[in-house]
């Protein structure tokens, strides 16, 4: 088993980090559906849904609402739908409802259960375990309810039954089958399940009594794109306006909700790349000023060059947005479009328009259709013995309403034709944008590759299969492009089928035929033409665009285009600024009732530290041949010990570090183990049998304990201690905390004995190895802000200052009383020095930190040597010395920034354009462009689509031929658009 999981190892985890989550497993004794945690962020409300109103209301309704009032469903004796499944395209927002719905069923007094299966995680190797597992669930739900299960992607766990698949799984379905709708009522517990194939689900599953609600979370419109981003984006300081979100709505045509959430969020990186490009160059974090990222529309237009919709990954969408360019050539034939279809397909259109509406008062339909009319209506009830009835023949209507148009309009099959000559712009440009406009209906495509692109399908089968499609996702669309070319290339056989599926469908079917042709109505076939009726307005007739739409299209490229002066690489580049790095973050500031909570976990688990190791002690103790590292040294036995030994240790001094709390890790306390054996090693040589008796021992102490802690130490629970003394660093909580019950009272003098006076303050001295700072010599130190600057400048010169002085420095052994040639030595150095004129000091410059915690430096030779009065005097002259450094650092660092500034205003100076090119104005001739803009209306006199955007096309590559020239006559003189003209 272990060698199976160190193969499915993670890449960034070793074998040791995976094994706290085998060993808690383990323990558990459960398999890895039921431990398997899963988190629901709290955040997620119906607030957070955008463009999905009905369905949160068909989710009140089965869960809020027998909650609230449960005397509803009481007094008619029905029971709420007790499930609803969700399908859709991935990404439109399945999951994220069921997220909200946890979190809203989780307020109030009355909490609503909510369990969550992802796939098929009930799934197991062994018969019968899934099975068990599926009644589990269930009955932990009837114990908690109400409740809620979510199966997210049931469509693993449930799929179609057939004798091809294997008998486990149709003993799943059958067992979720009898649960969900049985013999035994569920109760108040709702089942919902998610998938993106709806086609793959059982067939005895959808229908009610088990799945009582099927949910089409369709690609959002253009209202719930805006609500979607504006949810999005409702955390950003400042925020974005309405009127670019409505205009960035209408360009994300096709996307979902996670592709406009990934759209927002490589917008942001985009401005950040923008921003501050110098962060990509540093693997250091560099100090940002994030209040200095602000969006733009560039930075949206960039990620939207990197996003692919979800929804076009497979088939792109034929809906287009009629281009700003196309727009004053193809809007007036748009909107007669619009008015046409208007009157086509109106209750559908009504529909539409009501479903974007945020609340149920603002819809039409809602007010239409269930207005309440006490005039010429049956009544339902049945009729008591005193109440007359009504003299007639006839049988009463109770369900008439379709024959009403006052409450609906009939619609008789829906069809639209766009006709015109080729080029025109019907099949290329308007389609796809009244395409875009009923972007909230299904499309279903019907041409020449959609016949023929499957080769395993015969064109008739194809043909088929759309109109089967689009009648189960009614309301739709069948879109008919160059219905004149593939009409005239099908076989006999396939436009057959085309029209016998035609006439099979009903007349007030909801399903719209849009064609597009390129060529006149009268030049069609005669099916064709009866199919698209000129008479019935279902035929709209394509004309070429007049004279003042030809000059509002022209007129921006050839009045305003021309006269824009040249971009400057000077001004396009920026002189990068330069980041300094960013300090170590800080440690998290915690509050007192959290701080007082994770001081009382470490303490736990430092109290079961201190229990073993003193456990560890006892049994080391325990054997005799140890007894001689139980207690200190003698010194009177041997006197010469501290000199070889520099740090004694024994078990007892461990003893009492255990007591004072100073071990946090057991690596601290094997340090410790070393270090007596590392003693009895140095002190004992092997010469004679007794020093060879105690360094065996001292091996035999050391391996011994080793094994202790090697076959009775958790190292997960090491892993714990260290991560603890880590988090006390990172706190900043480095002193150790010695228990209160330590310390005892100091002893009562006696009151004969007078107060000795106080000993007076009597200068240290040290080595010259040691450094010690301002503070501990009782120096107040001022506070000064670091050098940033200057940093690495001030780190050169401590190498070079200390660089003369590492090979004159020698480590010196102290001095003991017996050696009295070096008493001499130092006698007569003293006296020499003190009949001697002293030279004047060399002042050298010393690295000294601005941080407070950091300013320390070497003493000097004075303050070692004088030992009695001139000690205080050599110290202060240190301490002048010093602040002489600080005022040679301040002066430093002036120099450093004014040569900074002066780099900074050299880059400035030479990004700057010359003062040629910023006086430079543009040379044109406005009457001539006036002059050539009525040319080009003129000559372009029933001039179709296709040929106004080519002259376009060439415009805009003369002036970006010509963009790098203030002179702008040349580019009137162009003569290639005019021989186009």
């Amino acid at each position: 088993m272990m060698k199976s999981r160190n193969r499915c190892l993670p890449l960034n985890l070793t074998k040791e980090d995976m094994s706290g989550l085998a060993k808690d497993r383990q323990k558990i004794g459960a398999s890895l559906a039921d431990i398997d945690p899963m988190e629901v962020d709290r955040s997620i409300t119906f607030e957070s849904v955008g463009g999905l109103d009905k369905h949160v209301r068909a989710l009140k309704e089965m869960v809020v609402f027998p909650l609230l009032y449960p005397e509803i469903f009481e007094r008619f004796k029905i029971n709420p739908p007790r499930g609803c499944i969700f399908y859709g395209p991935p990404g439109t927002g399945k999951t994220l409802v069921a997220r909200a719905l946890a979190n809203e069923c989780s307020h109030g007094d009355k909490r609503v259960a909510f369990f969550m299966r992802k796939g098929a995680d009930c799934l197991s190797k062994w018969v019968g375990e899934s099975e068990r597992q599926l009644r589990l669930l269930f009955d932990q739900a009837y114990q908690a309810r109400p409740s809620i299960i979510f199966f997210d992607e049931i469509d693993g766990l449930a799929p179609v039954r057939s004798s091809r698949q294997d008998q486990i799984h149709s003993s799943i379905v059958s067992t979720l089958l009898a649960l969900m709708d049985g013999l035994d009522n569920r109760g108040e517990v709702v089942v919902i399940g998610a998938t993106n194939r709806i086609d793959s689900i059982d067939p005895a599953l959808r229908r009610p009594g088990r799945f009582d609600r099927e949910f089409l979370f369709p690609l959002p419109s253009l209202s719930a794109r805006r609500q979607i981003l504006t949810i999005h984006t409702k955390g950003w300081s400042p925020k974005l306006s309405p009127e670019f979100i409505a205009e960035l709505g209408e360009k994300c045509v096709g996307y979902c909700g996670a592709d406009m959430k990934a759209l927002c969020t490589e917008a942001t990186l985009s401005a950040l790349r923008r921003r501050y490009p110098q962060i990509y160059k540093s693997s250091e974090k560099l100090q940002l000023n994030v209040n200095s990222i602000n969006l733009a529309a560039q930075d949206f237009f960039q990620a939207m060059k990197t996003i692919v919709p979800t929804a076009q990954r497979s088939v792109a969408s034929p809906g287009r947005c009629l281009s700003p360019l196309l727009r004053p050539l193809l809007q007036r034939m748009q909107n007669q479009t619009l008015r046409m279809l208007q009157d086509t397909f109106p209750s559908i259109l009504a529909q539409l328009s009501s479903l974007d509406s945020p609340g149920i008062d603002n819809e039409l339909s809602f007010d239409d259709l269930y207005e309440e009319d006490d005039g010429d209506e049956h009544s339902i009830y049945e009729k008591r013995g005193n109440q007359q009835h009504r003299q007639s023949n006839l049988p009463p209507s109770f369900m008439s309403f379709t024959s009403c148009s006052y409450q609906q309009p009939t619609t008789f099959r829906p069809r639209l034709m766009i006709s015109g000559s080729v080029g025109q712009g019907q099949t290329s440009h308007l389609g796809p944008a009244i395409l875009h406009h009923l972007e909230q209906l299904p499309v279903h495509v019907l041409d020449l590759p959609t016949l023929y692109a499957v080769s395993a399908k015969t064109p008739e089968e194809s043909c088929a299969q759309v109109f089967q499609e689009a009648r189960r996702t009614a309301p739709s669309i069948i879109y008919l492009p160059v219905i004149n070319q593939w009409w005239e290339v099908v076989s006999d056989t396939v436009r057959a089928t085309f029209i016998t599926l035609i006439q099979n469908l009903s007349p007030s079917s909801p399903l719209l035929m849009l064609a597009t042709s390129e060529t006149t109505h009268h030049h069609l076939h005669s099916t064709l033409q009866g199919l698209f009726d000129m008479r019935s307005q279902e035929v709209i007739q394509m004309s070429n665009p007049n004279q003042e739409e030809r000059r509002e299209y022209y007129h921006d490229i050839i009045i305003n285009q021309t006269n824009k002066p040249p971009t400057s690489k000077h001004s396009a580049r920026r002189s990068l600024e330069v980041l300094p790095i960013a300090p170590p973050p800080k440690p998290k500031t915690l509050s007192e009732s959290e701080l007082r909570k994770l001081k009382h976990q470490e303490e736990s688990t430092l109290r079961e530290l201190r229990i073993f190791l003193r456990d560890v002690l006892t049994k080391l103790g325990r054997d005799r041949k140890f007894s001689m590292f139980t207690k200190p040294v003698d010194l009177e036995e041997v006197p010469d010990y501290l000199v070889i030994v520099k740090k004694p240790m024994d078990m007892s001094t461990m003893m009492t570090k255990i007591d004072l709390h100073e071990y946090v890790t057991v690596e601290a306390f094997m340090s410790d183990i070393d270090l007596i054996c590392r003693n009895a090693l140095e002190y004992n040589p092997a010469k004679d049998p007794a020093g060879r008796a105690i360094r065996h021992r001292a091996c035999a102490f050391k391996d011994t304990a080793y094994a202790i802690i090697k076959a009775e130490l958790n190292s997960d629970f090491e892993k714990q201690c260290q991560e603890i003394a880590q988090a006390r660093k990172r706190r900043g909580q480095v002193s150790k905390e010695i228990p209160e019950f330590y310390y005892t009272a100091p002893p009562v003098p006696s009151r004969n004995n007078p107060t000795p006076p106080p000993p007076k303050p009597t200068p240290v001295s040290l080595p010259d190895t040691e450094r010690y700072s301002r503070r501990v010599r009782g120096i107040q130190v001022e506070k000064q802000a670091p050098l940033d600057l200057v940093e690495k400048n001030w780190q050169m010169e401590k190498r070079l200052s200390r660089s003369p002085d590492k090979n004159s420095s020698e480590k010196r052994r102290p001095v003991s009383e017996n050696t009295s040639s070096r008493t001499k030595d130092n006698s007569a150095k003293k006296a020499h020095s003190e009949t001697t004129p002293r030279p004047p000091k060399k002042k050298v410059k010393k690295c000294i930190w601005a941080s407070t915690k950091r300013r320390r430096r070497t003493k000097s030779v004075a303050a070692i040597y004088d030992r009695d009065s001139d000690a205080r005097s050599g110290l202060d002259t240190d301490y002048e010395e010093e602040d002489s450094d600080f005022g040679k650092l301040s002066d430093h660092e002036d120099v450093v920034t004014a040569r900074v500034e002066e780099i900074k205003t050299a880059t400035v100076q030479d990004n700057t354009p010359s003062s040629s090119h910023k006086h430079q104005s543009i040379t044109t001739d406005k009457p001539r462009l006036s002059r050539l803009l009525d040319t080009v209306v003129s000559s372009t006199n029933n001039y179709n689509i296709e040929r106004l955007e080519k002259l376009y096309s060439i415009f805009s590559q003369c002036i970006y031929r010509h963009r790098k020239h203030y002179d702008k006559i040349p580019l009137i003189k162009v003569r290639y658009a005019h021989n186009f003209l």
